[in-house]
């Protein structure tokens, strides 16, 4: 199931790190819980402070104790820690012993010793029983990728979402596949769907602006840099992205006032912002001026 995530306050993260390396069980829990809140992947992190806290605060866990273990058992299983991994899978058994959650993780263990036909089995079993069950889909799709078999991958997102065509997460995981694989004009149609889903990501937007500037179509593009740009005025991918189409259209804009004016003010958004940071920015001033001399 999807976990809710909840945007960062600069720093926020980084605070709760150094509280949790300070010892106490409730810094430790308030770290793993805002990790797995906003999706965090940092299992060495989880190992380190999940481990101590059921070695020696299993009972001030309470029912969370459950949660705890299934988030080191990933962990653990993607590092092959492999003493952790089956001691949590061993206990998250024993108090759950028909849970297909559980049952899901036991795939995971076989995943982890590459054991990709055992893991395929367990797999197929939860989906004959129950099919609607996404996670388990996902976590063949990811056996997929993580066995090297990109194609047949990508085949498995495709029929995944002729059923669960609203998941945004594998559309962006598609995405990402079709651009490993070279296949721009497919993964644009991918941040499409994404951007119908969230109109507002400034992520989606820029990538697939970038996309489409890739696949030459510069004045769509501009369309979406511009867009991004009024998103978040100060954003340098965005300035950036809008300039290079400014750059590659100039010979068709040259007549319009419009087009000049955006230009303009584009270059000085750039501008502004390098200035603002003294030294640090005169070398992205400098390929600026180049970029404005040449296109002149």
């Amino acid at each position: 199931m999807m976990q809710q995530q909840f945007s960062l306050e600069p720093g926020e993260y980084e605070a709760l790190v150094a509280k949790a390396k300070l010892g106490s069980a409730s810094s430790a829990t308030e770290l793993l819980q805002f990790m797995r809140a906003h999706k965090i992947h940092q299992p060495e992190l989880v190992v380190l402070h999940g481990s101590k806290l059921l070695k020696n605060s299993q009972r001030s866990l309470g029912n969370e104790v459950w949660t705890v273990m299934e988030q080191v058992f990933l962990a653990a299983a993607e590092l092959d820690m492999t003493e952790w991994r089956d001691y949590c899978l061993k206990q998250l058994t024993k108090q759950f012993p028909s849970s297909l959650r559980v049952e899901r993780l036991k795939g995971v263990q076989k995943e982890s010793n590459a054991e990709w036909s055992e893991a395929k089995k367990i797999y197929q079993k939860i989906l004959d029983d129950k099919p609607e069950d996404t996670a388990t889909h996902k976590r063949l799709i990811a056996m997929l990728k993580q066995s090297g078999k990109i194609t047949e991958a990508v085949e498995a997102i495709n029929k995944y979402l002729e059923t669960f065509s609203t998941d945004s997460e594998v559309w962006h995981e598609l995405g990402e596949l079709y651009l490993e694989m070279g296949l721009l004009q497919r993964a644009v149609f991918c941040f499409e769907e994404l951007i119908v889903a969230n109109p507002r990501s400034l992520y989606h937007i820029l990538t697939y602006a970038e996309l489409l500037y890739s696949t030459g179509d510069m004045e769509t593009s501009r369309k979406y840099f511009s867009l991004a740009s009024y998103l978040d005025g100060a954003n340098l991918r965005a300035l950036w992205g809008l300039t290079a189409c400014n750059m590659a259209l100039a010979q068709k804009d040259k007549d319009s006032e419009k087009m000049l004016q955006l230009q303009t003010f584009t270059t000085e958004r750039l501008r502004h912002a390098y200035k603002s940071v003294g030294a640090h920015g005169k070398p992205a001033l400098s390929l600026l001026s180049t970029a404005l001399t040449t296109q002149s």
